[in-house]
């Protein structure tokens, strides 16, 4: 099992400029006063961000976390879910800038964070190498 498998992230909808998913929340994303970990939210902010990204850029590229500010709001108890729901502030060249709102199941905010992916051009081989990844063979709704 890899980190994304285990944040148990599935994704709802991805569109050009927004996305949006959804976290199950079991005793992995536990921190030791059984609390939601801050670092499952900003793996989940990465990973969806990276994802929407990834999916709007051409296929000989690809979007690597660069920076992320995360500000936790609310402790969250294990239970229940996260969703996260992103906008695209800035779609450049070389990189991207997500805005993303994290709510739990009652749309209560418990984090919002900034992610800023460097869109970098890929090699011949790291090209094919996507063709087994598993960010890149996830299904989700596509949002006009």
């Amino acid at each position: 099992m890899n980190l994304i498998d285990g944040l148990n992230i599935e994704y709802i909808c991805a569109g050009t400029d927004k996305l949006e998913a959804k976290m199950n929340l079991t005793n992995f994303h536990s921190q030791a006063f059984g609390i939601l970990h801050g670092g499952a939210l900003i793996s989940l902010g990465e990973t969806v961000a990276g994802y929407a990204s990834n999916q709007i850029i051409d296929k000989d590229q690809a979007a690597i976390g660069q920076t992320i500010t995360a500000n936790h709001m609310k402790s969250k108890k294990i239970e229940g879910y996260i969703i996260a729901k992103g906008k695209l502030m800035h779609k450049g060249k070389t990189s991207h800038v997500w805005g993303i709102e994290m709510y739990d199941e009652n749309n209560v905010l418990i984090s919002y964070m900034t992610v800023v992916n460097a869109i970098i051009k890929l090699n011949k081989s790291q090209t094919e190498g996507l063709l087994s990844s598993t960010l890149n063979t996830r299904q989700f709704d596509v949002l006009e």
